[in-house]
């Protein structure tokens, strides 16, 4: 594994983009919901955003 050194900024940038992404999963998981379409890929990589988000937490 490598290891990053981020500055404050890049970090928060990183945070917003991913929160952002999670969004847009979550709409188009409401959206195939409505069309009665399977969700269980966006649901996983909605799983992995956020797993991804809280480990973006404990970065320094």
């Amino acid at each position: 594994m490598k290891i990053l050194k981020l500055t404050e900024n890049e970090l928060v940038t990183i945070k917003v983009a991913l929160y952002s992404h999670m969004q847009h999963i979550r709409k188009d998981i409401e959206q195939a919901k409505r069309e009665g379409k399977d969700t269980s890929f966006q649901e996983q990589a909605l799983q992995d955003a956020q797993q991804a988000f809280e480990a973006l937490n404990f970065a320094q």
